[in-house]
């Protein structure tokens, strides 16, 4: 017989509504029915507010001209690399103000 145990419950409610956070500002003018998505809630839940529209936008339109930049220095006979990231182990603990 197979059991589940619950560990911890998740929140049934979102922190804010995707509709809310789309929202322009144009659209409170106003009009207060409408509830107001801030900027430490949109920061605290940027997993969340990343599926907004205009934020779907911006990379698309970043995905866009990478892929032209990509193209034109291939046709130019570029070749792309990927060099590894190597930054010594005192960088590191400098910035996390160690």
């Amino acid at each position: 017989m197979l059991k589940i145990h619950t560990v911890s419950k998740s929140v049934v409610d979102l922190p804010f509504q995707l509709e809310d956070a789309a929202r322009s500002e144009t659209a409170f003018a106003g009009d207060e029915q409408f509830a107001r998505v801030g900027q430490d809630t949109r920061l605290d839940n940027r997993v969340l507010d990343l599926r907004t529209p205009a934020n779907n936008a911006i990379f698309r339109v970043q995905s866009g001209v990478c892929l032209l930049f990509r193209e034109y220095l291939l046709g130019q006979g570029f070749t792309e690399i990927h060099t590894p990231k190597l930054i010594g182990g005192t960088s590191e603990v400098r910035h996390l103000g160690l």
